[in-house]
């Protein structure tokens, strides 16, 4: 890439959004998912979850949630009344599984099932009873109903043989023999929380990756023939992530990043908002005003030269530490990475202090932007809702990232032009996936 460097005035009018350019992404996510509902096989997916829970169900089930770093292996007990309760093992998805072949990861997935089966907890209570299963999988899959799903291009740095177009039900079930249903993680959220709250429309995740879900009419589903007496609404994983390459304002760092990765041009949404490049994007930036600005006497610290080594985690820790004397920043660049202290002048700071601030407010944004379009896209002006509506998000950076929901929350208002939360509320939910999983296994199970 050879556009010139960017100063953080520059920057800064490439990445805070106003009005009118908020608008004018809303209104392209909204183009976008009348295309995947007409045409695009790769967004817009119809679950087959037409239903939601009444927050009155009870009973154990399994649930697995497969993400971009974890897996999660829970029983869950519906307790009634909207209430919820758990008992899981997780697990650090090992890099060699990302990149190896489907039959070693879900031999690995049913090893960390049988552990948590194995507990003594779980088999003094269950021993005797049959349990279904539940997955969320935040991976794209193609399904063609509640108990079938063909897996298609993976992001996130996996890239497993033998995995892309197989069904996914069908390798658990060679795995361990259960019966399983399988949702997103975005449709398992929204499950989830509708058992709380009835007024749940949209589901939203902002951690390694980013996807959202919502509800739709299945006749709206036109490259999609049901059969007759189909239920009137489903739940449908927009892989949002995938949309944007026509309409998001990228700037240099953004493109640099998507021509160094694994899958150029593919998901350019979450190469702007998700944890796994909010780092990277800038790293990239440090590096430009070393070379060009000067920064840190010219000397990039040591070790920052690795791709990826520049993590949400340190820019969350810089962002919590707004004094004059940053410690957190200090740590992060004298002993994360090795950079003398004499090289790091009070300008220093401040540049890399804002650098943070302008990529990590712009997720901030673009995520109130996805959270905006699909209300819009449901009940029409999203500043006349009359109704109660709740967004629910999960996902490490937003539960995180310092501040990461409240920027969410802000930009949400200013997009609503109201001052504070009314009809249309932001509402955090954690276990998401696990729980939503365990639900839609109850709900499809008889």
């Amino acid at each position: 890439m050879n556009e010139p460097a960017l100063s953080l005035a520059e920057l800064e009018k490439q990445t805070v959004f106003g009005k009118r350019e908020l608008e004018d992404i809303i209104n392209g996510f909204l183009r976008s998912f009348r295309h995947g509902l007409d045409k695009d096989e790769n967004t817009m997916i119809p679950s087959f979850v037409c239903r939601l829970p009444t927050g009155m169900e009870t009973g154990t089930y399994l649930a697995l949630d497969m993400g971009g770093t974890n897996l999660r292996v829970a029983a869950v007990t519906l307790l009634g009344d909207g209430k919820t309760d758990i008992e899981q093992k997780q697990y650090l998805i090992p890099e060699e599984l990302k990149t190896g072949d489907a039959e070693s990861l879900f031999n690995w997935i049913a090893d960390g099932t049988k552990n948590l089966l194995d507990s003594a907890g779980i088999k003094a209570k269950y021993a005797d009873k049959e349990m279904y299963m539940g997955v969320t999988f935040s991976f794209p899959i193609k399904q063609t109903n509640i108990d079938k799903g063909r897996v298609m291009k993976m992001g996130k740095s996996f890239k497993i043989s033998g995995l892309e177009g197989h069904d996914v039900v069908e390798l658990l079930r060679t795995a361990f023999d259960r019966q399983v249903t399988i949702v997103n993680d975005t449709v398992g959220t929204l499950v989830a929380h509708a058992y709380k709250d009835q007024n749940t429309i949209v589901s939203i995740i902002v951690g390694t990756g980013t996807n959202a879900a919502c509800i739709v009419e299945s006749t709206e589903i036109k490259k999609h023939v049901f059969q007759p007496n189909f239920p009137q609404y489903m739940i449908v994983n927009t892989e949002i992530s995938l949309m944007g390459s026509d309409f998001l304002p990228r700037t240099k760092y953004d493109k640099i990043l998507d021509s160094q990765s694994s899958t150029p041009g593919f998901q350019q949404l979450e190469k702007m908002v998700s944890g796994l490049y909010l780092g990277e994007l800038v790293r990239l930036a440090i590096v430009d005003y070393v070379k060009n600005f000067n920064l840190f006497c010219g000397e990039l610290p040591g070790g920052m030269e690795v791709p990826y080594s520049f993590t949400a985690v340190q820019m969350s820790n810089i962002e919590s530490d707004r004094s004059s004397n940053p410690e957190n920043l200090l740590k992060v660049l004298t002993e994360d990475f090795s950079l003398p202290k004499d090289k790091l002048s009070t300008e220093d700071t401040l540049k890399v202090r804002e650098l943070v601030k302008r990529f990590s407010h712009r997720s901030a944004q673009l995520s109130s932007a996805v959270a905006a379009s699909l209300i819009k896209f449901q009940c029409g002006d999203i500043k006349e809702i009359e109704r109660e509506v709740r967004i629910a998000v999960d996902g490490s950076v937003y539960h995180h990232f310092n501040k990461y929901s409240f920027w969410m929350g802000k930009t949400l208002r200013e997009i609503q032009d109201v001052k504070e939360d009314k009809k249309v509320k932001l509402v955090g939910i954690k276990n998401g996936g696990c729980i939503g999983a365990a639900i839609t296994a109850m709900m499809y199970s008889h």
